[in-house]
């Protein structure tokens, strides 16, 4: 049985460490295609390789497992979940600068 769980572990280790490598992949074609002047967008995915990760963390039958947790730390597209307040801010703040300046008379 340790080592089934040995093994789902490290399969869905490796699944997410794919799934950080082709984010990563896909913000350098984004730049290469904003250099090029190409208007096509890849996007990331955001916490899939976390989710994953925490299963192979709580499967994982080994003691040292913290190595796990440095997976979603590297993965780009959960950087993007971190700039989410900021624009959900600027958003509101936006708002309520068109709604004041719609009760002023012109």
């Amino acid at each position: 049985m340790t080592t089934l769980r040995s093994i789902i572990a490290v399969v869905l280790a490796t699944m997410s460490a794919i799934i950080v490598v082709l984010n990563w992949g896909y913000v350098i074609i984004n730049l290469q295609n904003k250099r090029k002047r190409i208007d096509q967008r890849h996007s990331t995915i955001p916490l899939v390789s976390f989710v994953l990760a925490a299963i192979a963390f709580e499967i994982c039958p080994f003691t040292p497992k913290g190595w796990i947790g440095i997976i979603p730390l590297v993965d780009i597209g959960n950087w993007v979940l971190l700039r989410l307040p900021v624009v959900f801010w600027k958003g509101y703040r936006e708002k309520s600068v068109q709604d004041q300046n719609r009760g002023r008379p012109s």
